[in-house]
Protein backbone atom coordinates (compact mmCIF):
# COMPACT_ATOMS: atom_id res chain seq x y z
CA UNK A 1 0.00 0.00 0.00
CA UNK A 2 0.76 3.94 -1.07
CA UNK A 3 1.24 4.78 2.19
CA UNK A 4 3.20 8.38 2.04
CA UNK A 5 4.41 10.62 -1.14
CA UNK A 6 6.73 13.24 -1.52
CA UNK A 7 7.63 15.38 -4.56
CA UNK A 8 9.78 17.91 -4.55
CA UNK A 9 10.45 20.30 -8.18
CA UNK A 10 8.54 18.37 -10.41
CA UNK A 11 6.96 20.29 -13.36
CA UNK A 12 4.41 22.75 -11.47
CA UNK A 13 4.91 20.75 -8.31
CA UNK A 14 6.97 22.82 -5.75
CA UNK A 15 6.80 20.60 -2.62
CA UNK A 16 4.51 18.16 -1.84
CA UNK A 17 4.06 15.55 1.35
CA UNK A 18 0.86 13.19 1.12
CA UNK A 19 -0.09 10.53 2.78
CA UNK A 20 -3.00 8.22 1.55
CA UNK A 21 -4.94 5.66 3.00
CA UNK A 22 -6.00 1.83 2.96
CA UNK A 23 -9.02 1.19 0.68
CA UNK A 24 -10.72 3.57 -2.00
CA UNK A 25 -8.39 6.95 -2.06
CA UNK A 26 -9.94 9.54 -4.64
CA UNK A 27 -8.16 12.89 -6.41
CA UNK A 28 -10.44 15.34 -7.89
CA UNK A 29 -9.78 19.38 -9.20
CA UNK A 30 -10.07 21.44 -11.58
CA UNK A 31 -9.02 20.42 -15.57
CA UNK A 32 -5.82 21.83 -15.91
CA UNK A 33 -5.02 21.37 -12.13
CA UNK A 34 -1.98 18.96 -12.40
CA UNK A 35 -3.62 15.45 -11.43
CA UNK A 36 -2.24 13.93 -14.39
CA UNK A 37 1.48 15.77 -13.36
CA UNK A 38 1.14 13.76 -10.03
CA UNK A 39 0.20 10.62 -11.77
CA UNK A 40 3.96 11.20 -13.84
CA UNK A 41 5.55 11.49 -10.53
CA UNK A 42 3.88 8.07 -9.05
CA UNK A 43 4.82 6.50 -12.43
CA UNK A 44 8.61 7.41 -11.57
CA UNK A 45 8.29 4.63 -8.91
CA UNK A 46 7.58 1.81 -10.71
CA UNK A 47 10.08 2.88 -13.82
CA UNK A 48 8.49 5.20 -15.59
CA UNK A 49 10.66 6.84 -18.19
CA UNK A 50 12.73 9.66 -16.49
CA UNK A 51 13.38 13.55 -18.23
CA UNK A 52 15.33 16.47 -17.65
CA UNK A 53 11.90 18.49 -18.80
CA UNK A 54 10.31 17.50 -15.46
CA UNK A 55 12.16 19.33 -13.31
CA UNK A 56 10.58 22.87 -12.35
CA UNK A 57 12.52 25.27 -13.74
CA UNK A 58 15.00 26.89 -12.01
CA UNK A 59 16.20 24.04 -10.44
CA UNK A 60 18.87 21.15 -11.41
CA UNK A 61 16.84 18.19 -9.68
CA UNK A 62 13.80 16.55 -9.10
CA UNK A 63 12.70 13.97 -6.25
CA UNK A 64 10.16 11.88 -6.04
CA UNK A 65 9.99 9.34 -3.43
CA UNK A 66 7.30 7.20 -1.37
CA UNK A 67 7.02 4.65 1.15
CA UNK A 68 5.36 1.58 0.70
CA UNK A 69 3.70 -0.38 3.30
CA UNK A 70 3.81 -4.11 2.62
CA UNK A 71 1.06 -6.13 4.36
CA UNK A 72 3.01 -9.44 3.43
CA UNK A 73 6.50 -8.68 3.59
CA UNK A 74 7.77 -12.29 3.24
CA UNK A 75 6.04 -12.77 -0.19
CA UNK A 76 8.50 -10.02 -1.56
CA UNK A 77 11.58 -11.20 0.79
CA UNK A 78 13.23 -13.77 -1.52
CA UNK A 79 13.29 -11.00 -5.08
CA UNK A 80 14.33 -7.89 -2.54
CA UNK A 81 17.60 -10.69 -1.48
CA UNK A 82 17.96 -11.49 -5.22
CA UNK A 83 18.68 -7.62 -5.47
CA UNK A 84 20.66 -7.29 -2.90
CA UNK A 85 18.11 -5.27 -1.12
CA UNK A 86 17.40 -5.17 2.66
CA UNK A 87 13.94 -6.25 3.39
CA UNK A 88 11.57 -5.05 5.80
CA UNK A 89 7.72 -3.94 6.46
CA UNK A 90 7.94 -1.29 4.70
CA UNK A 91 9.61 -0.10 1.21
CA UNK A 92 11.36 3.56 0.98
CA UNK A 93 11.63 3.99 -3.00
CA UNK A 94 13.30 7.37 -3.99
CA UNK A 95 13.98 8.89 -7.27
CA UNK A 96 15.96 11.56 -8.38
CA UNK A 97 16.20 13.52 -11.58
CA UNK A 98 19.38 15.45 -12.25
CA UNK A 99 19.92 17.54 -15.31
CA UNK A 100 23.23 16.69 -15.58
CA UNK A 101 21.97 12.99 -16.54
CA UNK A 102 23.18 11.99 -13.49
CA UNK A 103 19.57 9.96 -12.40
CA UNK A 104 19.74 8.11 -9.53
CA UNK A 105 17.65 5.27 -7.54
CA UNK A 106 17.35 4.30 -4.57
CA UNK A 107 15.19 1.27 -2.71
CA UNK A 108 15.38 1.25 1.11
CA UNK A 109 18.78 3.24 1.29
CA UNK A 110 20.53 1.50 -1.32
CA UNK A 111 21.36 2.59 -4.48
CA UNK A 112 20.00 0.35 -7.63
CA UNK A 113 19.13 0.12 -11.11
CA UNK A 114 16.23 1.37 -12.97
CA UNK A 115 16.02 -2.34 -14.24
CA UNK A 116 15.22 -3.13 -10.32
CA UNK A 117 12.88 -0.44 -9.76
CA UNK A 118 10.68 -1.74 -12.86
CA UNK A 119 10.48 -5.01 -11.59
CA UNK A 120 9.82 -3.85 -8.10
CA UNK A 121 7.24 -1.64 -9.09
CA UNK A 122 4.91 -4.24 -10.62
CA UNK A 123 4.80 -5.92 -7.18
CA UNK A 124 4.45 -2.15 -5.84
CA UNK A 125 1.71 -0.60 -7.62
CA UNK A 126 -0.37 -0.33 -11.40
CA UNK A 127 -1.29 2.63 -13.16
CA UNK A 128 -4.15 1.98 -15.05
CA UNK A 129 -4.11 4.71 -18.25
CA UNK A 130 -3.47 4.71 -21.53
CA UNK A 131 -0.67 2.25 -21.56
CA UNK A 132 -2.78 -0.60 -19.79
CA UNK A 133 -5.56 0.07 -21.93
CA UNK A 134 -3.15 -0.70 -24.59
CA UNK A 135 -1.89 -4.30 -23.22
CA UNK A 136 -6.06 -5.64 -23.01
CA UNK A 137 -5.89 -5.27 -26.75
CA UNK A 138 -2.96 -7.36 -27.27
CA UNK A 139 -3.91 -11.20 -27.36
CA UNK A 140 -1.02 -12.22 -25.35
CA UNK A 141 -2.52 -10.04 -22.27
CA UNK A 142 -5.79 -11.38 -22.76
CA UNK A 143 -4.29 -15.15 -22.72
CA UNK A 144 -3.01 -13.43 -19.32
CA UNK A 145 -5.63 -12.64 -18.32
CA UNK A 146 -8.02 -15.75 -18.57
CA UNK A 147 -5.21 -17.77 -17.15
CA UNK A 148 -5.08 -14.94 -14.20
CA UNK A 149 -9.19 -15.55 -14.04
CA UNK A 150 -8.82 -19.38 -14.81
CA UNK A 151 -7.07 -19.85 -12.15
CA UNK A 152 -3.99 -21.03 -14.20
CA UNK A 153 -1.29 -19.23 -13.12
CA UNK A 154 0.34 -22.03 -11.44
CA UNK A 155 -0.26 -24.50 -14.46
CA UNK A 156 0.98 -21.79 -16.72
CA UNK A 157 4.02 -21.32 -15.01
CA UNK A 158 4.77 -25.00 -14.73
CA UNK A 159 4.08 -25.44 -18.38
CA UNK A 160 6.97 -22.53 -18.57
CA UNK A 161 9.45 -24.55 -16.86
CA UNK A 162 9.20 -27.77 -18.67
CA UNK A 163 9.22 -26.00 -21.85
CA UNK A 164 12.76 -23.79 -20.55
CA UNK A 165 13.81 -27.44 -19.17
CA UNK A 166 13.01 -28.68 -22.67
CA UNK A 167 15.15 -26.15 -24.83
CA UNK A 168 18.41 -26.21 -22.39
CA UNK A 169 17.72 -30.51 -22.86
CA UNK A 170 16.93 -29.57 -27.00
CA UNK A 171 20.14 -26.75 -27.04
CA UNK A 172 22.51 -29.67 -25.07
CA UNK A 173 21.56 -32.16 -27.97
CA UNK A 174 22.31 -29.76 -30.36
CA UNK A 175 25.77 -28.78 -28.90
CA UNK A 176 26.52 -32.39 -28.37
CA UNK A 177 25.36 -33.11 -31.95
CA UNK A 178 28.09 -30.63 -33.09
CA UNK A 179 30.66 -32.35 -31.14
CA UNK A 180 30.02 -35.48 -32.17
CA UNK A 181 30.02 -34.80 -35.97
CA UNK A 182 33.36 -32.83 -35.46
CA UNK A 183 34.87 -35.77 -33.68
CA UNK A 184 33.10 -38.34 -36.33
CA UNK A 185 34.74 -36.25 -38.81
CA UNK A 186 38.19 -36.73 -37.05
CA UNK A 187 37.82 -40.75 -36.32
CA UNK A 188 38.27 -42.02 -39.78
CA UNK A 189 41.66 -40.28 -39.38
CA UNK A 190 42.26 -41.47 -35.69
CA UNK A 191 41.17 -44.87 -36.05
CA UNK A 192 43.61 -45.35 -39.31
CA UNK A 193 46.49 -43.83 -36.62
CA UNK A 194 45.82 -45.63 -33.85
CA UNK A 195 45.48 -49.38 -36.26
CA UNK A 196 48.91 -47.86 -38.00
CA UNK A 197 50.54 -47.39 -34.58
CA UNK A 198 49.49 -50.40 -33.32
CA UNK A 199 50.11 -52.86 -36.27
CA UNK A 200 53.80 -51.94 -35.85
CA UNK A 201 54.28 -53.35 -32.63
CA UNK A 202 56.74 -50.75 -31.57
CA UNK A 203 58.89 -50.64 -28.35
CA UNK A 204 60.38 -47.80 -27.19
CA UNK A 205 63.73 -47.62 -27.57
CA UNK A 206 63.55 -50.36 -30.29
CA UNK A 207 65.39 -47.89 -33.32
CA UNK A 208 68.43 -47.47 -31.69
CA UNK A 209 69.03 -50.91 -30.70
CA UNK A 210 68.26 -51.70 -34.20
CA UNK A 211 70.64 -49.86 -35.76
CA UNK A 212 73.70 -50.56 -33.76
CA UNK A 213 72.50 -54.10 -35.05
CA UNK A 214 72.52 -52.65 -38.64
CA UNK A 215 76.14 -51.06 -37.80
CA UNK A 216 77.63 -54.99 -36.98
CA UNK A 217 75.88 -56.32 -39.84
CA UNK A 218 77.39 -53.67 -42.34
CA UNK A 219 80.86 -54.08 -41.12
CA UNK A 220 80.49 -57.83 -39.99
CA UNK A 221 83.59 -58.73 -42.86
CA UNK A 222 85.84 -55.97 -41.57
CA UNK A 223 84.85 -57.14 -37.50
CA UNK A 224 85.25 -60.70 -38.55
CA UNK A 225 89.04 -60.15 -40.05
CA UNK A 226 90.34 -58.10 -37.36
CA UNK A 227 89.20 -60.22 -34.41
CA UNK A 228 90.71 -63.16 -36.07
CA UNK A 229 93.77 -61.19 -36.73
CA UNK A 230 93.60 -60.55 -33.41
CA UNK A 231 93.00 -63.94 -31.97
CA UNK A 232 95.63 -65.54 -34.22
CA UNK A 233 98.73 -63.43 -32.88
CA UNK A 234 97.15 -63.19 -29.60
CA UNK A 235 96.57 -66.80 -29.17
CA UNK A 236 96.11 -69.09 -32.38
CA UNK A 237 99.39 -68.27 -34.45
CA UNK A 238 102.96 -70.41 -33.69
CA UNK A 239 104.45 -67.63 -31.94
CA UNK A 240 101.90 -65.96 -30.77
CA UNK A 241 101.50 -63.42 -27.86
CA UNK A 242 100.86 -65.92 -25.49
CA UNK A 243 103.16 -68.60 -26.46
CA UNK A 244 105.87 -65.93 -26.22
CA UNK A 245 104.31 -65.03 -22.98
CA UNK A 246 104.43 -68.26 -21.30
CA UNK A 247 107.63 -68.91 -22.85
CA UNK A 248 108.72 -65.40 -20.36
CA UNK A 249 106.38 -66.41 -17.22
CA UNK A 250 107.88 -70.08 -17.57
CA UNK A 251 111.98 -68.48 -17.31
CA UNK A 252 110.96 -65.97 -14.69
CA UNK A 253 109.23 -68.57 -12.99
CA UNK A 254 112.68 -70.56 -12.62
CA UNK A 255 114.95 -67.45 -11.70
CA UNK A 256 112.09 -66.11 -9.14
CA UNK A 257 113.19 -69.60 -7.62
CA UNK A 258 116.83 -68.89 -7.21
CA UNK A 259 116.13 -65.17 -7.18
CA UNK A 260 113.05 -64.11 -4.75
CA UNK A 261 113.83 -60.38 -6.33
CA UNK A 262 112.00 -61.39 -9.60
CA UNK A 263 109.08 -62.75 -7.55
CA UNK A 264 107.09 -59.87 -8.01
CA UNK A 265 107.86 -59.53 -12.01
CA UNK A 266 107.26 -63.20 -12.23
CA UNK A 267 103.82 -62.32 -10.84
CA UNK A 268 102.94 -59.88 -12.67
CA UNK A 269 103.75 -62.03 -15.93
CA UNK A 270 102.05 -64.81 -14.79
CA UNK A 271 98.96 -62.25 -14.48
CA UNK A 272 99.57 -60.63 -17.49
CA UNK A 273 99.47 -64.00 -18.96
CA UNK A 274 96.28 -65.51 -17.91
CA UNK A 275 94.59 -62.12 -18.72
CA UNK A 276 95.36 -62.55 -22.25
CA UNK A 277 94.55 -66.01 -22.27
CA UNK A 278 90.80 -64.56 -20.76
CA UNK A 279 90.83 -62.13 -23.85
CA UNK A 280 91.75 -65.02 -26.43
CA UNK A 281 88.91 -67.29 -26.02
CA UNK A 282 86.55 -64.30 -25.49
CA UNK A 283 87.68 -63.23 -29.36
CA UNK A 284 87.23 -67.24 -30.06
CA UNK A 285 83.66 -67.80 -28.88
CA UNK A 286 82.70 -64.54 -30.29
CA UNK A 287 84.14 -65.64 -33.44
CA UNK A 288 81.88 -68.22 -33.34
CA UNK A 289 79.02 -66.20 -32.82
CA UNK A 290 79.36 -63.76 -35.27
CA UNK A 291 77.81 -64.23 -38.54
CA UNK A 292 76.79 -62.08 -41.42
CA UNK A 293 72.80 -62.30 -42.16
CA UNK A 294 71.95 -60.30 -45.55
CA UNK A 295 68.23 -61.17 -44.81
CA UNK A 296 68.74 -60.33 -41.37
CA UNK A 297 69.86 -56.79 -43.26
CA UNK A 298 67.23 -56.19 -45.08
CA UNK A 299 64.71 -56.71 -42.02
CA UNK A 300 66.33 -54.21 -40.20
CA UNK A 301 66.78 -51.79 -43.25
CA UNK A 302 63.22 -52.57 -43.98
CA UNK A 303 61.83 -52.11 -40.12
CA UNK A 304 63.99 -48.79 -39.56
CA UNK A 305 62.34 -47.35 -43.01
CA UNK A 306 58.55 -47.95 -41.50
CA UNK A 307 59.96 -46.78 -37.65
CA UNK A 308 61.63 -43.40 -39.71
CA UNK A 309 57.91 -43.26 -41.48
CA UNK A 310 56.13 -43.29 -38.03
CA UNK A 311 58.71 -40.56 -36.64
CA UNK A 312 58.48 -38.38 -39.29
CA UNK A 313 54.45 -38.50 -38.78
CA UNK A 314 53.93 -38.97 -35.20
CA UNK A 315 57.29 -38.12 -33.73
CA UNK A 316 60.03 -37.00 -33.41
CA UNK A 317 60.96 -40.03 -31.37
CA UNK A 318 59.54 -43.30 -31.05
CA UNK A 319 58.62 -42.75 -27.21
CA UNK A 320 56.22 -39.97 -28.98
CA UNK A 321 55.14 -42.02 -31.42
CA UNK A 322 53.44 -44.19 -28.29
CA UNK A 323 51.91 -41.39 -26.80
CA UNK A 324 50.40 -39.79 -29.55
CA UNK A 325 48.31 -43.74 -30.13
CA UNK A 326 47.55 -43.12 -26.71
CA UNK A 327 46.38 -39.86 -27.30
CA UNK A 328 44.22 -40.61 -30.29
CA UNK A 329 42.71 -44.08 -28.66
CA UNK A 330 41.89 -42.16 -25.81
CA UNK A 331 40.21 -39.76 -28.57
CA UNK A 332 38.30 -42.56 -30.26
CA UNK A 333 37.02 -43.44 -26.71
CA UNK A 334 35.98 -40.01 -25.96
CA UNK A 335 33.69 -40.02 -28.34
CA UNK A 336 32.33 -43.32 -27.77
CA UNK A 337 31.60 -41.45 -24.43
CA UNK A 338 30.41 -38.35 -26.55
CA UNK A 339 27.68 -40.39 -28.22
CA UNK A 340 26.58 -42.43 -25.28
CA UNK A 341 26.13 -38.85 -23.51
CA UNK A 342 24.09 -37.48 -26.48
CA UNK A 343 21.72 -40.61 -26.76
CA UNK A 344 21.17 -39.90 -22.59
CA UNK A 345 20.43 -36.04 -23.45
CA UNK A 346 18.29 -37.02 -26.32
CA UNK A 347 16.45 -39.27 -24.09
CA UNK A 348 15.44 -36.60 -21.37
CA UNK A 349 14.86 -33.61 -23.76
CA UNK A 350 12.54 -36.50 -25.29
CA UNK A 351 10.79 -36.66 -21.86
CA UNK A 352 10.78 -32.79 -20.69
CA UNK A 353 9.17 -32.11 -24.71
CA UNK A 354 6.84 -34.96 -23.87
CA UNK A 355 6.26 -33.32 -20.27
CA UNK A 356 5.92 -29.99 -21.91
CA UNK A 357 3.36 -31.16 -24.47
CA UNK A 358 1.12 -33.00 -21.72
CA UNK A 359 1.42 -30.00 -19.52
CA UNK A 360 0.50 -27.89 -22.66
CA UNK A 361 -2.60 -29.93 -23.64
CA UNK A 362 -4.40 -29.76 -20.17
CA UNK A 363 -3.16 -26.04 -20.12
CA UNK A 364 -5.67 -25.92 -23.06
CA UNK A 365 -8.03 -28.07 -21.75
CA UNK A 366 -8.63 -26.27 -18.51
CA UNK A 367 -8.61 -22.90 -20.70
CA UNK A 368 -11.60 -23.88 -22.97
CA UNK A 369 -13.78 -24.47 -19.85
CA UNK A 370 -12.28 -21.24 -18.30
CA UNK A 371 -12.55 -19.31 -21.19
CA UNK A 372 -16.46 -20.09 -20.92
CA UNK A 373 -16.33 -18.96 -17.15
CA UNK A 374 -14.60 -15.80 -17.79
CA UNK A 375 -16.89 -14.81 -20.91
CA UNK A 376 -19.79 -14.90 -19.12
CA UNK A 377 -18.40 -13.02 -16.04
CA UNK A 378 -17.04 -10.38 -18.19
CA UNK A 379 -20.52 -10.26 -20.04
CA UNK A 380 -22.14 -9.62 -16.71
CA UNK A 381 -19.32 -6.77 -15.46
CA UNK A 382 -19.66 -4.83 -18.47
CA UNK A 383 -23.50 -5.07 -18.97
CA UNK A 384 -23.61 -4.02 -15.14
CA UNK A 385 -20.99 -0.86 -15.98
CA UNK A 386 -23.24 0.75 -18.53
CA UNK A 387 -23.17 -1.77 -21.51
CA UNK A 388 -26.57 -3.33 -21.48
CA UNK A 389 -26.67 -5.11 -24.63
CA UNK A 390 -22.75 -6.11 -25.11
CA UNK A 391 -22.08 -9.65 -25.99
CA UNK A 392 -18.46 -11.18 -25.10
CA UNK A 393 -16.79 -14.25 -26.64
CA UNK A 394 -13.51 -15.59 -26.43
CA UNK A 395 -12.38 -17.29 -29.53
CA UNK A 396 -8.80 -19.37 -30.05
CA UNK A 397 -7.15 -18.46 -32.98
CA UNK A 398 -5.15 -21.42 -33.20
CA UNK A 399 -5.22 -24.27 -30.66
CA UNK A 400 -3.25 -26.72 -33.25
CA UNK A 401 -0.94 -29.47 -31.28
CA UNK A 402 0.82 -30.18 -34.75
CA UNK A 403 3.46 -27.64 -34.02
CA UNK A 404 5.40 -28.16 -30.45
CA UNK A 405 4.15 -25.85 -28.02
CA UNK A 406 5.85 -22.46 -26.61
CA UNK A 407 6.44 -21.22 -23.34
CA UNK A 408 2.53 -20.30 -22.63
CA UNK A 409 1.52 -23.72 -24.26
CA UNK A 410 -0.10 -23.97 -28.05
CA UNK A 411 -2.61 -21.18 -27.60
CA UNK A 412 -3.38 -18.14 -28.96
CA UNK A 413 -7.01 -16.02 -28.37
CA UNK A 414 -8.73 -13.00 -28.86
CA UNK A 415 -11.55 -11.19 -27.11
CA UNK A 416 -14.22 -10.38 -29.33
CA UNK A 417 -17.36 -8.11 -28.60
CA UNK A 418 -20.52 -6.37 -30.11
CA UNK A 419 -21.21 -3.46 -27.74
CA UNK A 420 -24.47 -2.60 -29.22
CA UNK A 421 -27.45 -4.81 -29.99
CA UNK A 422 -27.37 -6.07 -33.70
CA UNK A 423 -23.97 -5.49 -33.82
CA UNK A 424 -21.72 -8.32 -35.28
CA UNK A 425 -18.67 -9.77 -33.18
CA UNK A 426 -15.02 -8.20 -33.90
CA UNK A 427 -11.85 -8.21 -32.61
CA UNK A 428 -12.04 -5.79 -29.11
CA UNK A 429 -8.75 -3.99 -30.57
CA UNK A 430 -11.07 -3.30 -34.05
CA UNK A 431 -13.68 -1.30 -32.07
CA UNK A 432 -13.06 -0.46 -28.20
CA UNK A 433 -13.72 3.52 -27.90
CA UNK A 434 -11.67 4.61 -25.05
CA UNK A 435 -14.62 4.75 -22.52
CA UNK A 436 -15.25 1.51 -23.32
CA UNK A 437 -11.64 -0.28 -22.94
CA UNK A 438 -12.05 2.06 -19.48
CA UNK A 439 -15.17 -0.14 -18.27
CA UNK A 440 -13.34 -3.71 -19.46
CA UNK A 441 -10.16 -2.57 -17.58
CA UNK A 442 -12.31 -1.85 -14.86
CA UNK A 443 -14.53 -5.35 -15.32
CA UNK A 444 -11.09 -7.27 -15.47
CA UNK A 445 -9.84 -5.84 -12.34
CA UNK A 446 -12.47 -6.53 -10.15
CA UNK A 447 -12.92 -10.25 -11.75
CA UNK A 448 -9.10 -10.85 -11.01
CA UNK A 449 -9.60 -9.03 -7.16
CA UNK A 450 -7.46 -10.80 -4.70
CA UNK A 451 -5.62 -12.67 -7.16
CA UNK A 452 -3.06 -10.27 -7.96
CA UNK A 453 -0.05 -9.53 -6.66
CA UNK A 454 0.38 -5.77 -6.85
CA UNK A 455 -1.11 -3.65 -3.78
CA UNK A 456 -1.93 -0.52 -5.14
CA UNK A 457 -3.95 0.50 -8.53
CA UNK A 458 -4.05 3.68 -9.71
CA UNK A 459 -7.21 4.64 -12.33
CA UNK A 460 -6.11 7.67 -14.32
CA UNK A 461 -8.92 7.76 -17.42
CA UNK A 462 -11.50 5.03 -15.49
CA UNK A 463 -14.48 7.86 -16.16
CA UNK A 464 -13.34 8.04 -19.90
CA UNK A 465 -16.52 8.58 -22.27
CA UNK A 466 -19.29 7.04 -19.35
CA UNK A 467 -21.88 9.03 -18.49
CA UNK A 468 -23.17 9.99 -14.80
CA UNK A 469 -25.53 6.65 -14.67
CA UNK A 470 -22.78 4.13 -15.19
CA UNK A 471 -20.56 7.06 -13.12
CA UNK A 472 -21.89 5.38 -9.98
CA UNK A 473 -21.97 1.80 -10.91
CA UNK A 474 -17.96 2.18 -11.35
CA UNK A 475 -17.70 4.27 -8.06
CA UNK A 476 -19.19 1.43 -6.18
CA UNK A 477 -17.06 -1.15 -8.25
CA UNK A 478 -14.07 0.66 -7.59
CA UNK A 479 -15.41 0.78 -3.73
CA UNK A 480 -15.47 -3.28 -4.10
CA UNK A 481 -12.36 -3.65 -5.40
CA UNK A 482 -10.52 -1.84 -2.42
CA UNK A 483 -11.73 -4.40 -0.38
CA UNK A 484 -8.64 -6.61 -1.68
CA UNK A 485 -6.20 -3.34 -3.08
CA UNK A 486 -5.52 0.14 -2.20
CA UNK A 487 -6.82 2.57 -4.68
CA UNK A 488 -6.32 5.46 -5.74
CA UNK A 489 -8.73 7.20 -8.78
CA UNK A 490 -8.06 9.96 -10.53
CA UNK A 491 -11.54 11.21 -11.76
CA UNK A 492 -13.73 14.34 -12.79
CA UNK A 493 -17.18 12.59 -11.71
CA UNK A 494 -18.82 13.18 -8.76
CA UNK A 495 -20.69 10.05 -8.92
CA UNK A 496 -17.28 8.22 -8.78
CA UNK A 497 -15.77 10.50 -6.13
CA UNK A 498 -18.66 10.34 -3.75
CA UNK A 499 -17.76 6.25 -2.64
CA UNK A 500 -14.37 7.19 -2.01
CA UNK A 501 -13.34 6.70 1.89
CA UNK A 502 -10.57 9.00 1.50
CA UNK A 503 -10.53 12.44 -0.88
CA UNK A 504 -7.75 14.86 -1.95
CA UNK A 505 -8.19 17.95 -3.92
CA UNK A 506 -5.75 18.23 -6.54
CA UNK A 507 -5.16 22.60 -7.27
CA UNK A 508 -3.10 25.07 -9.17
CA UNK A 509 -2.47 28.36 -7.50
CA UNK A 510 0.29 31.48 -7.79
CA UNK A 511 2.43 31.46 -4.94
CA UNK A 512 4.82 34.76 -5.14
CA UNK A 513 5.96 34.99 -9.20
CA UNK A 514 5.45 31.07 -9.95
CA UNK A 515 2.24 29.04 -10.61
CA UNK A 516 2.29 25.53 -8.42
CA UNK A 517 0.59 22.33 -7.99
CA UNK A 518 -0.45 21.48 -4.64
CA UNK A 519 -3.03 18.83 -2.95
CA UNK A 520 -4.96 18.37 0.37
CA UNK A 521 -6.78 16.01 2.01
CA UNK A 522 -10.04 16.83 2.52
CA UNK A 523 -12.41 16.66 5.95
CA UNK A 524 -15.52 15.14 5.17
CA UNK A 525 -17.68 18.82 5.08
CA UNK A 526 -14.81 20.17 2.55
CA UNK A 527 -15.30 16.45 0.74
CA UNK A 528 -19.22 17.24 0.10
CA UNK A 529 -18.29 21.04 -0.96
CA UNK A 530 -15.70 19.30 -3.51
CA UNK A 531 -18.50 17.02 -5.08
CA UNK A 532 -21.07 19.99 -4.95
CA UNK A 533 -18.43 21.63 -7.02
CA UNK A 534 -17.87 18.82 -8.96
CA UNK A 535 -21.57 18.73 -9.25
CA UNK A 536 -22.73 22.45 -9.79
CA UNK A 537 -19.50 24.31 -10.79
CA UNK A 538 -17.34 26.35 -8.65
CA UNK A 539 -20.83 28.69 -7.94
CA UNK A 540 -22.39 25.78 -6.73
CA UNK A 541 -25.93 25.79 -5.01
CA UNK A 542 -27.39 24.88 -1.86
CA UNK A 543 -29.24 22.33 -3.98
CA UNK A 544 -26.13 21.09 -5.16
CA UNK A 545 -24.52 20.95 -1.78
CA UNK A 546 -27.40 19.23 -0.36
CA UNK A 547 -27.07 16.59 -3.62
CA UNK A 548 -23.89 16.25 -2.75
CA UNK A 549 -24.41 15.54 0.84
CA UNK A 550 -26.96 13.05 0.08
CA UNK A 551 -24.55 11.46 -2.41
CA UNK A 552 -21.59 11.22 -0.20
CA UNK A 553 -24.30 9.83 2.65
CA UNK A 554 -25.68 6.97 -0.17
CA UNK A 555 -22.38 6.10 -1.26
CA UNK A 556 -21.17 5.42 2.29
CA UNK A 557 -23.78 2.85 3.46
CA UNK A 558 -22.16 0.95 0.21
CA UNK A 559 -19.90 -1.81 1.79
CA UNK A 560 -16.34 -2.28 0.62
CA UNK A 561 -17.12 -5.91 -0.12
Amino acid sequence: MLSQLTVRNFALIDRLDLDFGPGFNVLTGETGAGKSILVGAVGLLSGGRASAEMIRDGYDEAEVSAVFHLPNPVALQARFEAFGLPAGDEVLVRRVISRSGRNRIYVNGVSTTLAVLTLLGEDLLSISGQHEHQQLLDPDHQLLLLDQYGPLMALRLRTAEAHARWGELTGRCRELEKRVQTEEEKAELADFQVKEIAAAGLTEGEDTALEQERTLIRNAARILESAQGGYERLYGASGSVTEVLDAVRRDLDQAAALDERLREPAAQVREAYHQLADVARTLENHLTRLTFDPARQEEIEERLVLLGRLKKKYGPTLGDVLSFGQRTEAALDGLAELKRELAQARGQAERAGQEARDLAKELSEKRVAAAGRLAQAVTRELRFLGMPHLAFEIRFASRTQAAEPGPTGWDALEFWVAPNKGEALKPLARIASGGELSRALLGFKVLLAGQEGVQTLIFDEVDAGIGSGVAGVIGRKLRALSAYHQVLCITHLPQIAAFARHHHQVFKEVRGERTVTDIRPLGEEERVEEIARMLGGPNFSARALDAAREMAARADETPSE
